[in-house]
């Protein structure tokens, strides 16, 4: 099953808690593209030392607050490496960081897109 780029449920439920307080929602939408590239650069040192270890944390942090925006795909993504890299083995560790960048390409696109579109 493909799971969504954005999850509008979960985007809804981010606007509902907030209490349709889009200008929080853009600051935390901001705050996330702004964590999740430093994630992704954490991701790309780690994958390119073969440190699979080092893997873990960015990955971990980038599945959960791409969930917390409603990124699915991404955060689906984020969950399989971040359980590879708990097994300590990730051979393929570029290519699903690969993986991520792209997904995370198309969540940011996805949030703009969302915020624009209001």
């Amino acid at each position: 099953m493909t799971l969504p780029t954005l999850d509008q449920a979960a985007f809804d439920h981010l606007l509902e808690i907030t209490g349709n307080d889009l200008g929080f929602v853009d600051e935390l939408i901001d705050t996330y593209l702004a964590d999740a590239s430093l994630q992704l650069e954490a991701m790309q040192v780690a994958a390119s030392s073969g440190d699979a270890a080092a893997l873990v944390r960015p990955a971990h942090s980038l599945k959960s607050s791409s969930a917390n925006v409603g990124a699915m795909a991404l955060t689906d993504i984020c969950r399989v490496l971040e359980a590879a890299a708990r097994t300590g083995d990730v051979p393929d560790a570029l290519e699903r960081v690969a993986d991520c960048d792209r997904a995370f390409a198309d969540a940011r696109a996805a949030l703009l897109a969302a915020r624009a579109a209001r």
